[in-house]
């Protein structure tokens, strides 16, 4: 789900913070969720139980690992909710530390139907369940998830919990005080510092949570006991792989001293030459938004491809920089190093034809790194919003794709809208960003054509120069488009709306897909854009020819 994606990063460091402590830890993937296998959960639903049970057996696993008799749960919003109903029914639970969990499972169901029909663009009947991203609940599991109120939560008396959330979140005062009144030893505590765990910017780099103040509380609720003797060594679980239908996933450490973080997915059948990259598509985990990449990756193996999904740096579960690691980075940081970085790890084990899957800013920077890598010979984009970063507020150029200048001018003739913004109530930065890059587009751009029929500026806009470059050097280019207007905008405006600037360009095609939402979220639209990618990297190898 989507907090999930949001607190990955955060979770990442603290899952390290926690070891660096004392505490070994683990973080994993409920069942159909990240890197997890499916096992048919999607078509049989019952998903709340299967996640309450894969919790059990990540603590069996833990425990048996790590030597610990207890475990402490800890969980962020659903996972909160899952780790205290887990909870109730365990002797061997140290305490709980929960980041604005959710309460009442009604309360989270109608927000997530709400979050459904705004995806899907229409409502749903309540009893064909709930598609929501990766998830496909049947109307059973909803009415399940909507059954638990965590007030009524029997913990076990004396039980360490501490609960960090906002101040206004007045079900979280009335849970934990139901609780306390029970036995429980619960405390409530801001959220100074993890607002990092729910959001962060669009673009611009930010700092991962602080989880001081928690570590702080678990320290003198629950103080870690060595485990293990100083003979005993570190524990060495091994390298977890992973064998869906039809293929196996395998985690590697790449890149400069290892800092860069991948699966592979090897066709369980035959050996193969090809090897397509599946770099971070935006800012979240390799997954993807709704685990697109990994169904597109076990799609390839299917067709007897090999794919790499990996995080750049500073994303998901790669560390950034030196003197950054704990930094969330820039989306239009320079990615053509961990590009290369990803080629040259598969290189090393043998893959010599290399394709390169690209989704919004991750088709950016999939862009930009074909350019720099002469071993990249097929590039698909999707959606790829900007062919250059704007040398001023690069946000306000995404915001406004698909808006047209006479859309602001029309709102600021009417009067409400004047209201609106001298009583406050109007976004203020934003309309002036919209103006900013209106100016821009369609002021300067006028001048900058101008000075290309005069001759004082060069023909060809970078985009052109680019498709050139790749077109000599005989790389295939695929561009895939929602068909909504601004998604194809920016491309639109160097090679046309259907693309047919791309014709002095061999190699080189754009289709738009019916129905593909712009991150690739609801499997109607996914399926087909899968479909034309699977086609398009199997027509590039030679038994193909």
């Amino acid at each position: 789900m989507r907090e999930g994606l949001l607190a990955y990063c955060s979770l990442r460091v603290f899952g390290d913070d926690l070891a660096a402590a004392g505490y070994p830890a683990l973080r994993f993937d409920y069942p159909a969720t990240g890197n997890s296998l499916d096992a048919d959960l999607n078509q049989g639903g019952a998903h709340w139980t299967a996640w309450q049970n894969s919790i059990e057996t990540a603590i069996d696993w833990l425990k048996a690992t790590s030597g610990a008799s207890r475990v402490l749960l800890c969980g962020v919003r659903t996972g909160g909710a899952l780790a205290t109903l887990v909870a109730e029914r365990r002797d061997d639970i140290a305490g709980l530390l929960l980041f604005e969990p959710v309460i009442v499972g009604r309360t989270h169901v109608r927000q997530l139907i709400l979050e459904a029909d705004l995806q899907r663009g229409h409502p749903v009947p309540r009893d064909q369940g709930l598609e929501i991203r990766e998830m496909n609940f049947t109307a059973a599991t909803v009415a399940q998830m909507a059954e638990f109120d965590l007030r009524k939560a029997a913990l076990p008396a004396g039980l360490p919990v501490a609960v960090f959330a906002r101040p206004e979140l007045k079900p979280v005062d009335a849970c934990v005080q139901a609780w306390a009144d029970r036995g429980v030893t619960a405390t409530r505590h801001g959220f100074d510092g993890l607002m990092q765990l729910l959001q962060h910017d669009i673009l611009d780099e930010n700092q991962l949570a602080d989880f001081t103040r928690p570590l702080a509380w678990l320290k003198a609720a629950v103080p870690p006991i060595p485990s293990h003797s100083p003979e005993a060594g570190p524990i060495n679980p091994g390298v977890a792989a992973l064998q869906p239908p039809g293929c196996f996933d395998t985690p590697l450490r790449f890149g400069p001293e290892g800092r860069l973080f991948g699966i592979l997915c090897r066709p369980e059948r035959g050996s193969t030459e090809d090897m397509v990259l599946i770099p971070t598509g935006g800012r979240d985990p390799s997954f993807g938004a709704a685990r697109q990449h990994i169904v597109l990756a076990r799609r390839l193996a299917q067709a007897g491809i090999a794919s790499f999904r990996f995080d750049f740096a500073g994303l998901g579960d790669s560390i950034g920089p030196a003197g950054k690691e704990r930094v969330f980075t820039h989306a239009f940081t320079d990615r053509t190093g961990d590009m290369r970085a990803a080629v040259d790890a598969m290189a090393s084990l043998g893959f010599s034809r290399f394709s390169t899957h690209g989704l919004c800013l991750g088709a950016f920077h999939a862009f930009h790194g074909g350019l720099a890598e002469p071993r990249l010979t097929t590039l698909m984009l999707i959606n790829l919003p900007l062919f250059t970063v704007p040398t001023s507020d690069p946000l306000a150029q995404l915001e406004q794709r698909g808006i047209s200048a006479r859309f602001y001018l029309g709102k600021l003739l009417r009067p409400s809208a004047w209201a609106h913004l001298l009583g406050g109530k109007s976004n203020l930065p934003a309309l002036k960003r919209a103006g900013l890059f209106h100016l821009r587009r369609h002021t300067i751009g006028r001048l900058e054509a101008l000075a290309q029929r005069l001759g004082l500026a060069g023909s060809q806009s970078f985009a052109h120069r680019a498709m050139a470059d790749l077109s000599r050097r005989g790389v295939r280019t695929l561009f895939l488009f929602s068909d909504g207007k601004e998604d194809i905008e920016a491309f639109a405006a160097e090679f046309g709306a259907d693309g047919a600037g791309l014709k002095d360009y061999p190699g080189a095609e754009m289709r738009i897909v019916p129905g593909m939402d712009h991150s690739l979220t609801i499997t109607a639209g996914r399926v087909p854009a899968e479909t034309m990618m699977v086609d398009f990297v199997s027509t590039a190898r030679p038994s193909a020819a």
